[in-house]
């Protein structure tokens, strides 16, 4: 069997220079890369991150020693990765980044068979957060994201972007984004970069975003942006959660296959949903209800013995991890007019291109 699974490798990795030879198309490097990553990438274990499809290039930590993360079907664990840069499409080489990612989080030791599942794909870069010496997050607890924007070069390409999934009756995980604190326990698609600022889309599930010291709850059908700086930081609080029915083509083609729980995406809020779900919000109230498509018990289902969604009045937490240190030269203070993502207050919300709540 092993002489099959050489062969298999090897058709794989010579994948690209057939598709350049032959003039395989945008949607055949697609499907080549997930089928490679789902070839090598399945049986990874706990803090574990697989090379999918190249070209990716990887810093690795000084302390890894004898470590290998340079071809399709690579493993290392987490904890020795610095960073990872991912490639955009390029259908003159037939390159496309694709890799995987099982975390541990805040989950316990005794769910030891639970995991957090990453998919990156495409221009994406995600730098660990986590110093070594650091006793209280778990390998890429903490992580910096910068994603390519509106980049899919066919209708079967996903933008840029990374799917974050918890496992199955697991509750919430805790993830620090950027320094945005995100609670979830569902399925969210995480992009960086460009206008938007930090793009949070909840595909299904329930989430929440906690920046300079608001909070904001995503449910299904709805994302929010988060303005950030140059060094992709955040400057301002989470805008209100607004339907993704306008970034139909952010939802398309995603990876989802990649994911361990099969989902359905949440269909977009309406925009009678969407001014429902704002009133709620500024009434203190719970953003759930059958006219919303959320009942509100799966909402005070997350959580240890508390719903993380339900102090609505006083949304800060209580601090649970330090804060990300600041950027090299740069001031935590930054000013929103040098962002990368345009301030996302109240009235902002209904001024986008992709805002059709209203």
């Amino acid at each position: 069997m092993r002489w099959i699974a050489a062969i298999l490798f090897a058709w794989l990795c010579a994948a690209p220079i057939r598709m350049s030879a032959q003039g395989f198309t945008c949607p055949q490097i697609v499907e080549t890369a997930l089928a490679a990553t789902d070839q090598f990438c399945a049986d990874i274990g706990r803090n574990q991150a697989c090379y999918g499809n190249i070209q990716l290039d990887a810093e690795l930590r000084p302390t890894a020693a004898n470590t290998r993360f340079q071809v399709a079907g690579d493993v290392v664990n987490v904890a020795d990765l610095q960073s990872l840069r991912l490639s955009p499409m390029d259908v003159t080489t037939g390159e496309w980044g694709v890799a995987m990612m099982k975390l541990q989080a805040n989950l316990p030791d005794t769910l030891p068979g639970q995991n957090v599942t990453f998919v990156l794909f495409g221009d994406v870069e995600i730098e660990n957060a986590v110093a070594e010496d650091d006793a209280a997050l778990r390998p890429m607890q903490a992580f910096i994201l910068r994603t390519g924007v509106k980049d899919a070069a066919c209708d079967e390409a996903p933008e840029s972007g990374l799917l974050v999934q918890t496992p199955a009756g697991a509750g919430q995980i805790a993830l620090s984004v950027n320094g945005v604190e995100v609670q979830m326990g569902s399925t969210v698609l995480f992009q960086a970069g460009g206008e938007d600022g930090l793009a949070i889309s909840t595909l299904e599930g329930v989430a929440r975003a906690i920046a300079q010291g608001e909070s904001q709850i995503i449910v299904p059908g709805t994302w929010i942006s988060v303005p950030i700086d140059d060094d992709l930081r955040p400057v301002g609080p989470p805008g209100l959660p607004r339907s993704y029915e306008g970034r139909a083509r952010m939802l398309q083609a995603l990876p989802l296959r990649l994911l361990e729980r099969e989902i359905e995406v949440a269909p977009p809020l309406t925009p009678e949903q969407a001014e429902r779900l704002r009133a709620r919000l500024a009434a203190g109230q719970l953003p759930c209800g059958d006219d919303l498509g959320l009942p509100c018990d799966r909402l005070e289902a997350l959580g240890d013995d508390t719903c993380i969604l339900c102090p609505l009045a006083s949304p800060t937490p209580t601090p649970r991890r330090p804060a990300l240190p600041p950027a090299a030269g740069g001031d935590d203070d930054s000013s929103g007019d040098n962002s990368s993502g345009g301030s996302q207050n109240d009235d902002d919300d209904d001024n986008g291109d992709d805002d059709n709540d209203d």
